[in-house]
């Protein structure tokens, strides 16, 4: 489990990271490093966004003049009208918006 969620902390900005991936490397099945991510408090996609959106709010606040589409393709998001929901869900605002607060 620690090994899961270690990998999962240094792989987290691959837009390519999956459940399955992760199981396959810690030799295990997917359904099984599901149950122990959520009996250990978050989903496997929760815990993936959760990381992807504190990275992207610390670059969106750090670098203002960077484009939003770039910061949610570097922290691993492939779809940026998604990333703007979850960032809006997660912080009450906008990137912009964000950025224009600080």
């Amino acid at each position: 489990m620690a090994a899961a969620i270690d990998f999962i902390g240094k792989s987290f900005t691959d837009p390519g990271l999956s459940l399955a991936g992760v199981a396959d490397r810690q030799h295990i099945s997917a359904r099984y490093l599901q149950e122990l991510l959520e009996k250990s408090g978050a989903s496997f996609t929760a815990r993936v966004n959760e990381l992807r959106l504190k990275r992207a709010f610390a670059l969106v606040t750090k670098f203002p003049d960077r484009p939003v589409s770039e910061i949610a393709a570097q922290v691993g998001f492939s779809n940026v009208s998604h990333f703007n929901r979850l960032f809006r869900n997660r912080f009450g605002d906008s990137p912009s918006g964000v950025r224009d607060r600080t």
